[in-house]
Formats: C-alpha cells, sequence, structure tokens
C-alpha cells in the first residue's frame, strides 16, 4: 500500500473588497500552510491566474497543472499540484460543469462558468498511480450543482481508465477495464453531506430525481464514490469548512474528498490553522485526507 496526503483548499479569489484579508495579506500564510502540511498532492479552487502565478512562485516542490474557466485560460481555476520528489503529473485535463463541457460554458442556470481539472499522477518508480480531480461547484442553482454531480459522475469512468474521448464510450473496451485507476475527487461543492449533489456523487441519488448519464447501472457501480470524512478510520478538526476570515461558521463541512473503492482512507482532518495575524488565511478551512491505495 502506498500513503498519499491529498490537501484540498478554497484559498478564495482576490477580492479587492476583503481589505486585511486581501490576497496579499495572506499568499505567505497559505504557501507556509501547504508546506507545512507537506501533502502529496494539493488543489486548490478560485485562485485568479496572478494568484496560481504566486501560489507556484511558494510551493517550488510543486508541479501545477490547470487553467482558468474562462475561454482564453484566464478567470478562476481548479488547479492541482503535485510534489517532484515523489510523483509525477502524466496527463491533465479541463472540462466545463455544463451541457458542453468540452468548450467553455455555463451550464444549468449557473452564475459563473464552473470547471473540473483532473490530473494524473504516477509515483516516481511507476508502482503507483492516482487520478485527482478538482472542482468548483456553482454557489447559487442548485440544479447545477445536481447536474455537475451527475456530470462528475459520467464521466469519471473515462478518466479513470485514460479514455477521456468526448464520444460515447460506455461499450468500448476500454471503458471496461478492469483495472481503473483510482480517483480521488476533491473540491469546494457548496453543499453539505446528505444533500441531492452529495448523495449522487456518492450512489445514493435522490429518489424519482434521477436523469440518464448513458452509464450502464453495472459500471456506474463500479465507480461509486465514499466521503472520505466519513470512511477515515481517524477523523480530526471542525465540522465545518466555511469562515469569515475571524470565527468559523457552524455545520458548513462544504469541501469534500471522495474516493473509489480502491481508495482507503487512513485519515481525515479539517486544518483550522491560523496564520501569524491570528486570522484564517481564506474563508474556507482546507481539507487533508491520507488515503491508500
Amino acid at each position: 500500500m502506498t500513503a498519499i496526503r491529498v490537501l484540498s483548499y478554497n484559498v478564495r479569489y482576490a477580492n479587492r473588497g476583503d481589505h486585511h484579508d486581501a490576497w496579499h495579506e495572506r499568499r505567505d500564510a497559505v504557501g507556509r500552510l501547504v508546506r507545512f502540511h507537506r501533502p502529496a498532492i494539493a488543489a486548490f479552487q478560485e485562485p485568479l491566474p496572478d494568484q496560481r502565478a504566486d501560489l507556484r512562485d511558494r510551493l517550488p516542490d510543486y508541479e501545477f497543472v490547470g487553467r482558468g474557466r474562462e475561454a482564453n485560460g484566464e478567470g478562476e481555476g481548479c488547479p492541482i499540484a503535485a510534489r517532484t520528489d515523489r510523483w509525477e503529473i502524466v496527463d491533465d485535463d479541463t472540462f466545463w460543469l455544463s451541457e458542453t463541457p468540452a468548450e467553455p460554458s455555463t451550464g444549468w442556470g449557473a452564475t459563473y462558468r464552473r470547471i473540473a481539472t483532473w490530473a494524473r499522477v504516477r509515483s516516481v518508480d511507476g508502482a503507483t498511480e492516482l487520478v485527482v480531480v478538482n472542482t468548483h461547484f456553482d454557489h447559487v442553482s442548485a440544479e447545477a450543482r445536481r447536474e455537475s454531480a451527475r456530470l462528475l459522475r459520467e464521466r469519471l469512468p473515462r478518466i479513470a481508465t485514460a479514455d477521456t474521448s468526448d464520444s460515447d464510450t460506455s461499450d468500448s473496451d476500454t471503458s471496461d477495464s478492469d483495472t481503473p485507476t483510482p480517483v480521488v475527487l476533491v473540491g469546494d461543492l457548496n453543499c453539505t453531506p446528505g444533500s441531492d449533489p452529495h448523495r449522487i456523487l456518492v450512489g445514493e441519488e435522490p429518489a424519482g430525481d434521477a436523469a440518464s448519464t448513458g452509464d450502464r447501472p453495472d459500471r456506474a457501480d463500479r465507480f461509486t464514490l465514499r466521503d472520505a470524512a466519513a470512511a477515515a478510520d481517524l477523523r480530526y478538526g471542525p465540522e465545518t469548512s466555511l469562515t469569515d476570515f475571524a470565527r468559523l461558521i457552524d455545520g458548513r463541512r462544504i469541501d469534500h474528498a471522495l474516493v473509489t473503492a480502491a481508495v482507503d482512507v487512513s485519515a481525515f482532518a479539517t486544518l483550522a490553522d491560523r496564520d501569524d495575524r491570528g486570522r484564517y488565511p481564506s474563508d474556507h478551512l482546507p481539507i487533508l485526507a491520507q488515503v491508500e491505495i
């Protein structure tokens, strides 16, 4: 078994209205937090291009992949970073959470374009592979969150079996591989455990609300996700992942790590580290899952 620490962190976009919690006041603390916890894989939500550059500068031991959600590659992104002393990124891509995922687009009444970035990482000794998917669901449209969850459930088999074409491949030999790569899906889902999008992702589609994804049921079952927080042998930290920079906002665990059956979860933590000002470095707490494959 190979132990892998995967961190997910919504670092909040650079909002000039944040005043003393503006990005330039927080970026060093974000970088120090990640370096201290030393995840093998780090996934971020919301960083704009300049923030992505700041993260790369402060995390020189990591290789970054991912683009922004706008057509020109700008805008908020969901980048993934892998620690180069242990892992290499061998493939990656980004798609949009919409009816037309291959092109920059907004779907299902979402307020903004939303994306998912994935990376296939391989240990430097070539013995272990893992697919990490990083996403950020819409914060307003409930329909967009539900349909985004269904889209991810549909596309996971393609990503896990290295079949990333946009054609219907549900009957292909590649899609029916007996050895799909283990998957960890992380991100800010803007929903709590037990909500419709969360239930869809963990294979508990709300009764009477299912939509056809084109997958055969037996095939979809092979990629059922489990909530890492619930599956972990050890759980640590607050039950919420949302802050106002100064205080925790109770009952808002909206940042998640979900894993496929081939992934064991030994520990899950919500990291409540404060910076040297005594404030949280973002309006979200990072989450950290220690998984074994």
